[in-house]
């Protein structure tokens, strides 16, 4: 499904590809008929200033705004299972299930990252697919509203899938409750994170559920599948 690769491609930590292949993406975000009129233009418009704007400032940004913010991680079992030991597991078979399309990880690769997980359901049937949306929908609506909080344009990539999957943004509630988020990525707020985690050494400290790092896409873009009509 083209849509959820051209997703993953612009929500990864940026590259020359994203200004590269712009065209491309734009093009595939343009005709996607699933989504609303006004999340296809936001995501073309996501686009277009990515090849505008200079890549340094742009991974900057990146940097500044998803792995200084534990609410933000792009790690969908930190969400869940946080740094317990539960999260080690469920990666490893989250892994296996990857194995099985075709999706080999390279060494500093999490199955968790959302690019990679879309990627994934990107080789799947339509069947399949809705039934991962909908298995992580909950984490997609906070996605989307903590960065519609923080008025950032990614925040586009989450409506999408939620569009694309047949579910709603957060509710009133919701949205209620994450405007009364406090931050976690302040300067005291980091500070007091450095503070009160320990540091830890052998086999636990290197867990699965250590230091988030940027990955780079689970395999090399297909972009000329990108242009295929096909879904």
């Amino acid at each position: 499904m083209r849509i959820l690769k051209a997703i993953a491609v612009v929500m990864d930590y940026p590259d020359a590809s994203i200004q590269e292949h712009g065209d491309e993406l734009a093009e595939v975000f343009a005709a996607q008929e699933g989504l609303e009129a006004e999340t296809r233009q936001a995501l073309v418009d996501m686009v277009r200033r990515r090849q505008a704007e200079d890549l340094f400032e742009l991974q900057a940004d990146y940097v500044g705004l998803f792995d200084r913010s534990r609410s933000l991680s792009l790690h969908l079992f930190e969400h869940v299972h946080g740094e317990s030991r539960d999260r080690g597991q469920a990666m490893v078979e989250l892994q296996n299930l990857y194995r099985e399309q075709g999706l080999e990880l390279v060494a500093n690769e999490l199955p968790d990252y959302v690019p990679l997980f879309l990627e994934f359901c990107s080789r799947l049937t339509p069947e399949e697919i809705q039934g991962w949306m909908e298995e992580v929908s909950h984490l997609l609506q906070l996605l989307h509203g903590r960065l519609a909080e923080r008025e950032s344009d990614y925040q586009w990539l989450f409506k999408a899938l939620l569009e694309l999957s047949g579910q709603e943004t957060a509710d009133e509630q919701l949205q209620r409750q994450l405007r009364e988020e406090e931050r976690d990525d302040t300067p005291d707020a980091l500070d007091a994170v450095w503070a009160e985690e320990p540091v830890t050494f052998g086999p636990e400290g290197g867990s699965c559920g250590g230091a988030k790092t940027n990955q780079g896409q689970a395999v090399p873009v297909d972009w000329s599948a990108l242009k295929r009509n096909s879904a």
